[in-house]
């Protein structure tokens, strides 16, 4: 009868997070690049999913709470696609890389260029999931006005900098708890249920999300938004990515401090019971056998 847990511990957990650097560090760029590109294309069905429900005049008008909730259930699909095929967002390499670089698992300038690629990643999938619905022409008068409107609300003269900024802190704190806990568990149906509640939390809250809006915003813009590229740009995409930055470090900081001490370091683990400790150029598993190393692997997002 195997006693086996149905979960990781926080530990593993974390550990997993930090190891991640190294491994996702030392793959190919044109690996990385693709990782990154599905992750936007992804990330833009759940987006296209909330620009469709902004269409019904009925709900925005005389239920605006009740709409938020209803986007909020049905956005978090593309990001279940993302942590069930292991694609990278640059929300989640704000931790990963941050956790990495901390341990000293990764040279110090790594997470610069892990960001960099990610990001334009991202933004190369969600530009062309917003070409292929805006040329597919699958959305009504009343979609695209739904379209533009979120986009107006997210970057028009109504909101701020700063403002962005701390919506974009609120939202990547919850997207890294919802992968966090993901890893936590072994099986599939339980990484999609603990993935999905922070994510539904983030959007029925309104918070901002640097690469949903890299759908969101341009999808607006090309159904009639009144809301410049610069203006996205300055208002919406810049903040966004400096918030989403803090965010990441609200929950990766204490979960180190908590959870990250070198004596649940793997590698550190492995050496104690006398058997050789895991190469950057290997990956964890293959090298040694054992249930510690193993959830770690399944751990790993």
């Amino acid at each position: 009868m195997s006693t086996s847990s149905p979960m990781v511990t926080l530990e593993q957990a974390t550990w997993a997070w930090i190891m991640a650097g190294p491994a996702k560090h030392r793959l190919s760029i044109g690996k990385r690049f693709v990782k990154a590109f599905m992750a936007g294309l992804f990330l833009s069905t759940g987006g296209m999913l909330v620009q469709v429900l902004s269409a019904d005049p009925w709900l925005t008008e005389n239920a605006a709470g009740l709409l938020k909730i209803i986007q909020g259930a049905v956005f978090p699909v593309g990001l279940v696609m993302i942590v069930l095929l292991q694609m990278d967002l640059v929300t989640g390499q704000m931790a990963i890389m941050t956790m990495a670089t901390i341990k000293r698992k990764v040279p110090y300038w790594a997470w610069i260029a892990d960001w960099a690629l990610v990001f334009v990643g991202n933004l190369a999938g969600a530009l062309l999931y917003t070409g292929i619905v805006y040329g597919s022409g699958i959305y009504t008068p009343a979609m695209k006005t739904g379209a533009a409107g979120v986009a107006t609300m997210k970057a028009g003269s109504s909101i701020s900098f700063g403002k962005n900024i701390v919506r974009a802190i609120g939202c990547n704190t919850l997207v890294c708890l919802a992968v966090f806990q993901a890893s936590l568990a072994k099986d599939a149906v339980s990484k999609v249920v603990c993935a999905w509640f922070p994510i539904f939390v983030f959007v029925a809250a309104g918070f901002e999300h640097v690469v949903a809006s890299m759908f969101l915003i341009p999808e607006g813009l090309e159904n009639g938004a009144m809301v410049t590229v610069g203006r996205y740009i300055g208002t919406a995409l810049v903040p966004a990515f400096l918030g989403n930055v803090i965010g990441a470090w609200l929950l990766v900081l204490p979960l180190m401090y908590l959870y990250g001490g070198d004596e649940f370091d793997p590698a550190k683990t492995t050496e104690e019971k006398g058997s050789p400790s895991p190469t950057i150029h290997e990956p964890m598993g293959q090298v040694q056998s054992g249930h510690y190393v193993k959830d770690i692997e399944r751990a790993e997002p």
